[in-house]
């Protein structure tokens, strides 16, 4: 079919399809030499000025920090070590330098990120072909770790705060990322609906997540004094950012040695129990996929090495998670089953401690205040509950740590650091149970 006639200055008739008709256009990422960031045939540019010339590039193009941090890493090391300008690079300089870190102990995954950059950087942005027909690095195809449910359970009652515990079950019921999970706001949670909104993931991508209904009333408390667009897990040293996800680690490896977790576990072993357990209860692979913003289903796949599939009900495996055993496990409590508790190794003393336990009337619970001094101040805690669930099982019940707040401030640093260390909790636990049922 022709198109419609147009007529230019010259006069001449040119007939050019459109619509449908139209020749279609490839979109090329790759650019040729006469459109490159920096064109290396014409220009004669040092390694400084060449580092700044596609470092900007990076930046207007909206790479992520992290990102733009590697390929800085990768180009500065690459530049420094080639000694020459940078239009000299060639395909066997390439080789060479990765040949380099091979023989230097350098993992395939810290291979391969060498090579994407110097690809993105010469090939892509600079329209050289130095990279071409080096294949990535094989990676080693291990098996995730997976926690069981118990363990996650055990996990979600040591974490010794509020914040933490809702950190933890976040992560674990939705199966984001450490870095999605530590940049929530109140405004992509819909309560209503049970979704949250993960805005901007990997790859710069928004999806949706299911929100267990579990969490419903431990949001409520946090977003009490909260606007929507707070952070929901805000850094202490400056609220108007978020906790890192380095932060985010810590509480995790914290509440891990408090549930007796010896096992090398981090925020991610929760989203591969999240994935996991759904597949473990007959939730469609597919659907998976898209919570957890996976790009090729392969990749979803590789749960399938380590699930024991059953049939199940489609719904979030928090909520699958026996909360009737323990009715704590969202409220701040350390719970373990034990016949007689024995006592941790304790540190350097930085100050005294002194309990009282004063049992209730159903002889399987007791209030517990803990009386703690550095020397100069004494503070007294208090809302502490010890219970026997059942027989040989207790649980110590705090309140937020934040609640102890303004108490704690009165000590010295000495001793306040003493409450970020994990191994205080499992001797005041020990403590307190041996002497319940001393009391009793």
């Amino acid at each position: 079919m022709q198109g419609r006639m147009q007529t230019y200055t010259s006069g001449k008739p040119y007939r050019r399809p459109i619509g449908r008709y139209a020749p279609h256009v490839p979109v090329v990422d790759h650019l040729d030499a006469s459109h490159a960031v920096v064109d290396l045939d014409r220009e004669h540019v040092s390694a400084a000025d060449f580092e700044i010339r596609i470092m900007r590039e990076l930046k207007i193009r909206f790479y992520q920090p992290k990102s733009r941090k590697s390929y800085a890493v990768v180009l500065s090391g690459f530049l420094r070590w080639l000694g020459r300008e940078p239009a000299t690079a060639c395909r066997e300089d390439v080789r060479a330098w990765l040949e380099l870190l091979v023989d230097g102990g350098a993992s395939s995954s810290w291979v391969s990120v060498h090579l994407s950059a110097l690809r993105t950087i010469f090939d892509k942005l600079c329209g050289r072909s130095i990279t071409l027909g080096l294949c990535t690095p094989r990676r080693p195809s291990r098996v995730p770790r997976v926690l069981s449910a118990e363990a996650v359970q055990r996990l979600l009652v040591a974490a010794p705060s509020t914040r933490d515990k809702v950190l933890l079950a976040l992560l674990y019921a939705t199966g984001m990322r450490v870095s999605e999970g530590s940049r929530v706001r109140f405004r992509d949670i819909d309560v209503e609906r049970n979704t949250l909104r993960v805005v901007e993931g990997k790859g710069r991508k928004d999806r949706m997540v299911t929100l267990p209904r579990s969490l419903a009333p431990a949001l409520a408390q946090l977003a009490r004094l909260a606007r929507p667009a707070d952070w929901l897990f805000p850094s202490p040293e400056d609220p108007t950012r978020h906790i890192s996800p380095r932060t985010a680690q810590r509480i995790m490896a914290r509440a891990a040695r408090l549930a007796g977790i010896d096992d090398d576990v981090g925020c991610h072993t929760l989203r591969h129990s999240f994935a996991t357990h759904l597949l473990e209860h007959g939730v469609d692979i597919r659907f998976i996929q898209k919570l957890l913003g996976h790009m090729r289903l392969e990749t979803t796949t590789l749960y399938t090495r380590v699930a024991i599939p059953r049939a199940g009900l489609v719904q979030s495996p928090l909520d699958l998670l026996d909360h009737s055993r323990d009715a704590t496990a969202l409220g701040v409590a350390v719970a373990t089953p034990r016949a007689l508790p024995s006592p941790a190794a304790a540190p350097t003393p930085v100050g005294s401690m002194r309990l009282r336990v004063t049992p209730r009337a159903d002889g399987r619970s007791a209030d517990v205040q803990v009386a703690v001094s550095d020397g100069e101040v004494v503070v007294v805690l208090e809302d502490i509950v010890v219970t026997e669930q059942r027989p040989t099982f207790f649980a110590l019940q705090l309140p937020p740590l934040e609640a102890w707040q303004p108490k704690l401030s009165f000590l010295s640093a000495e001793a306040q650091a003493r409450f970020d260390d994990a191994g205080f909790y499992e001797r005041l636990r020990d403590a307190v149970i041996a002497r319940f049922i001393a009391a009793r």
